[in-house]
């Protein structure tokens, strides 16, 4: 329950007599209290205005939070406490010696990381080059989203994602609970058990040598699996803000550790239509939903994980600004927006009815600072890439056309003509801007850590075009 949302009577220093005041005028909350003025609490209750501003400072010094500090915060995420935990059994050693008194056991301070939560959800092994670059993997605590165009794997990832998170610790997962939130009826419970037999084959995929028991044994496993996926369908974006908010107690039952949103922009661009009026709304609805998703990820130490599109935006000038990529920054939202899958109208490069566009993620500047962390699919053109030297200490730049040729070799002789898939990391409070060619496969996305791609700066503009930025600096 909020703060401002707390009875009255739980409130310490507030004597018999002025709580049954307030409670006879209807106050029944710190809400209640600290959204009218003392003059009213003086009408209203007939006491002086000392002992107004005296309810007031009370009622505020209970709900008001605490300030916290960055060692605290570091020993709330057992995922990146261990220098913390070091410090912490030194310390209780030498206070040991000092008094005389036991301290807490290692089993005990084991406990205490496991309850704090993970600081970080990683997606495995074929996911390993992302979550390193993250400095660990997708943040718990905070916003994490992926814009991608219709076809880029976004709902892939997430079912990745999500496998991960509900595999066992001893393959590596975090045997937690998930949350997907289905907004375009895309999740698929077959792909996902394809994807954790091609993953975790040892736990879940059935072979004609194994025996009944260990058949029976991975058919549990994968159902196990399959139980700590939760799914919700909501039809509007009001209604997934109202759900939101009663989620919590779900959210502590089944030791949820990823809430998956996937995708935050259909329902946003289906409920509301065009005009200001309209856009007002749903951005006020969107900052609501990320306020919920915020307070809930950094309460319960899990990771927010949400999926967006791109949008379109013509009437700018090609590379009249400072957005990155091929055609400048966004302009506010002046001229014509349409979404990138209306091929028939325009190419990756915003070539259609005469104008030149630059592609952009969806939901407007507001949003895009309302998460904490932002990657980037896309799929690549002729451009210069990175990759790691056989040393790993060194890089060589291919073109596209290069990489084929070498795919080609070692393909058979048959090239690859679909082009390159890339993912990058554009925004993060905690890592460089980033990128990696990845690959769609049986088990999911598999992050390629040998082809790093470069970034360009403009790249993390929160209106800045997203396309066309990983090519040559």
């Amino acid at each position: 329950m909020a703060a401002k949302h707390r009875s009255l009577a739980r409130v310490a220093g507030l004597d018999v007599e002025t709580l049954s005041k307030l409670e006879g005028h209807n106050f029944r909350t710190a809400e209640d209290v600290l959204t009218r003025s003392s003059l009213d609490l003086v009408e209203l209750l007939d006491i002086s205005l000392p002992a107004a501003e005296r309810v007031f400072q009370c009622v505020a010094k209970n709900v008001c939070p605490k300030p916290t500090t960055a060692k605290a915060l570091l020993a709330s995420r057992a995922g990146g406490t261990t220098t913390e935990t070091n410090t912490t059994e030194t310390t209780n050693k030498n206070s040991n010696r000092t008094t005389g008194e036991p301290g807490p056991s290692s089993s005990h301070l084991h406990l205490q990381q496991q309850q704090a939560g993970p600081a970080y959800v990683r997606g495995g092994v074929f996911l390993h080059a992302l979550d390193q670059a993250l400095g660990g993997g997708v943040p718990t605590g905070s916003i994490t989203e992926l814009v991608g165009g219709a076809g880029a794997g976004k709902t892939q990832f997430c079912l990745t994602l999500a496998v991960a998170t509900a595999a066992p610790l001893e393959v590596g997962g975090l045997n937690a609970g998930v949350v997907y939130i289905d907004t375009e009826q895309k999740f698929s419970g077959v792909r996902l058990c394809e994807i954790a037999s091609s993953v975790f084959p040892a736990v879940y995929a059935r072979v004609a040598t194994d025996s009944q028991t260990v058949a029976q044994q991975k058919a549990q496993a994968l159902l196990d699996l399959t139980q700590r996926v939760l799914i919700l369908t909501p039809s509007t974006l009001s209604e997934t803000y109202q759900r939101l908010q009663g989620l919590e107690e779900t959210f502590i039952d089944h030791g949820v550790r990823l809430l998956v949103i996937d995708s935050v922009a259909a329902l946003a661009r289906a409920e509301f239509g065009v005009g200001s009026g309209q856009l007002a709304r749903r951005q006020e609805l969107l900052g609501q939903i990320a306020s919920v998703l915020k307070q809930q990820a950094e309460r319960l130490h899990m990771a927010a994980f949400v999926t967006n599109q791109v949008t379109t935006t013509f009437g700018r000038k090609r590379g009249g600004g400072e957005g990155g990529g091929f055609n400048g920054r966004d302009n506010g939202g002046h001229g014509r927006e349409r979404d990138f899958t209306n091929n028939d109208e325009t190419d990756f490069e915003g070539h259609g009815d005469g104008g030149v566009g630059s592609t952009t993620a969806a939901l407007g500047v507001k949003w895009a600072h309302c998460v904490n962390t932002r990657l980037v699919l896309e799929g690549a053109s002729e451009g210069h890439m990175e990759t790691a030297g056989a040393g790993g200490d060194g890089t060589e730049t291919q073109t596209q056309t290069q990489r084929n040729e070498t795919n080609a070799q070692t393909n058979g002789g048959e090239q690859n003509t679909a082009g390159t898939r890339v993912v990058k990391v554009v925004k993060s409070p905690r890592c460089a801007l980033v990128g990696y060619e990845y690959q769609i496969w049986r088990g999911g996305v598999k992050v390629l850590g040998d082809r790093k791609v470069r970034v360009h700066p403009s790249g993390g503009a929160a209106d800045g075009a997203i396309r066309g930025i990983f090519n040559g600096l």
